[in-house]
């Protein structure tokens, strides 16, 4: 995968942002994704389910080889997988899947932390969001915090629109980050849908959470249950891994199926936009039954592995099985 190679500046980021505003070309990029149904009885919050009728798992994944260039020719025998420590009762179905409805929550940190290079951030996140929703079926929403939430934009097909509220978005005060990453995970649960849907939030942040009320354990699982990818791009220039902010957003990160993307330059933020929108376009679908399955609420365990030499697979870790 071939990323941009010299320095970008804001205002040609600015200058192209019009262009895609005054000209859109629709990108179809999407992923398969588990549904969600009805509430788990045992926190009242809606809870990742199988399909009902067949109680069949529909598991999307990417592929990398190790350069960190994505594999789109994996073919079924060359993955092993397990659910809940045991082999699929059988595999519906192996296949490349594009063209699935995208939904979408960009995020931004408005702190002050991140006042330095903010403007640049804005515009590469508004060209980001420009550039991904197809108005035909795509839906996303912005995100901006400090030590608060703000809901900038709902969600909504209009490119315009997206973009005119990342723009709307000034840097001032502490930082909340769970607690906007938990705010987005409820709007995604709490969005009546039919069919399958690609969920993805898209979080740019230095991660430096001081403000949030949320604890992290009640974040991940709140993310597990809204089967969102969570994707950080993260600005701070040195980030120290062994701090407790950075292993939580690991861990949301990792159970989710994202990834932690270095953003803590203008270069390094254009090619972290490109990464994440390959991401949305290389991916497989896989559709199995579990073998003794019970819908009692419970986290369900996924072991998704490759045979092929110096290749890595990144999926979700596990579901909960909603209770009848």
């Amino acid at each position: 995968m071939e990323y941009l190679n010299s320095e970008i500046t804001s205002d040609f980021l600015f200058k192209l942002l019009a262009c895609v505003l005054l000209f859109p070309a629709c990108s179809c990029m999407a992923q398969a994704r588990l549904e969600f149904r009805g509430p788990d009885s045992r926190d009242e919050k809606p809870a990742a389910t199988l399909k009902v009728s067949v109680n069949e798992v529909d598991l999307s994944f990417l592929a990398t080889d190790r350069h960190h260039h994505w594999i789109t020719d994996l073919s079924e025998n060359e993955v092993r997988l397990h659910d809940n420590g045991r082999s699929p009762e059988s595999i519906r179905s192996f296949q490349s899947r594009t063209g699935l409805p995208l939904r979408v929550g960009l995020l931004l940190d408005t702190s002050d932390s991140v006042a330095q290079q903010f403007a640049f951030e804005r515009a590469a996140a508004a060209l980001f969001i420009s550039q991904i929703i197809d108005p035909a079926k795509d839906l996303a929403f912005v995100v901006g915090f400090n030590n608060t939430v703000t809901l900038a934009q709902d969600f909504t097909s209009d490119r315009r629109a997206l973009a005119s509220a990342v723009f709307q978005l000034h840097p001032h005060g502490t930082t909340a980050v769970y607690d906007a990453v938990d705010f987005a995970c409820q709007k995604l649960l709490h969005h009546p849908e039919q069919g399958l849907r690609r969920r993805m939030l898209v979080v740019l942040t230095d991660g430096d959470d001081n403000s949030s009320q949320i604890t992290p354990d009640e974040l991940v699982e709140d993310a597990i249950r809204c089967d969102a990818v969570v994707v950080v791009l993260h600005t701070e220039s040195l980030p120290i891994e062994s701090l407790p902010e950075y292993k939580v957003l690991r861990k949301l990160t990792s159970e989710t199926g994202g990834q932690i993307l270095r953003a803590d330059t203008s270069k390094r933020i254009a090619k972290a936009f490109a990464q994440v929108t390959e991401q949305l376009r290389s991916y497989y679908l896989l559709a199995y039954r579990p073998a003794e399955f019970s819908a009692d609420g419970s986290y369900r365990k996924i072991e998704l592995k490759t045979t092929r030499r110096g290749a890595h697979i990144m999926c979700r870790r596990g579901y909960y099985a909603v209770k009848k």
